[in-house]
């Protein structure tokens, strides 16, 4: 079951992936292409640089709790990070307009969480 009760950090985290998505896609990378993120570093470092690692690793656990994401663990991190169908519908439905949609939240958060 999906559970969208998220924290601020959690809500930012997803809408990134789903931008980084939406912008793979529209590149031409196929929907499973897409949909993986390698690992919590691996984020960490491509994504959003401004958190740690520490924090962007029980994030992704936080999504993956949530049915958001699929994770595979290993080391005790998010080794694999994997966006799940299900983050894609809501996503999709969260957002009708798409990326320009994901794209104007993100700027109305930015200063609301620091790391953005």
């Amino acid at each position: 079951m999906l559970d969208t009760n998220l924290t601020r950090d959690a809500d930012a985290l997803i809408c990134l992936l789903y931008k980084h998505y939406c912008l793979k896609k529209k590149d031409g990378m196929s929907k499973a292409q897409a949909k993986m993120f390698g690992s919590s570093v691996d984020i960490q470092q491509n994504i959003i640089p401004n958190m740690s690692h520490a924090d962007v690793d029980e994030t992704c656990k936080e999504l993956g709790r949530a049915g958001l994401l699929d994770n595979l663990y290993a080391d005790d991190i998010a080794y694999v990070v994997i966006l799940s169908d299900s983050a894609v519908v809501y996503m999709e439905n969260r957002f009708k307009n798409g990326l320009d949609s994901v794209l104007d939240y993100l700027s109305k958060i930015k200063g609301l969480i620091p790391f953005i």
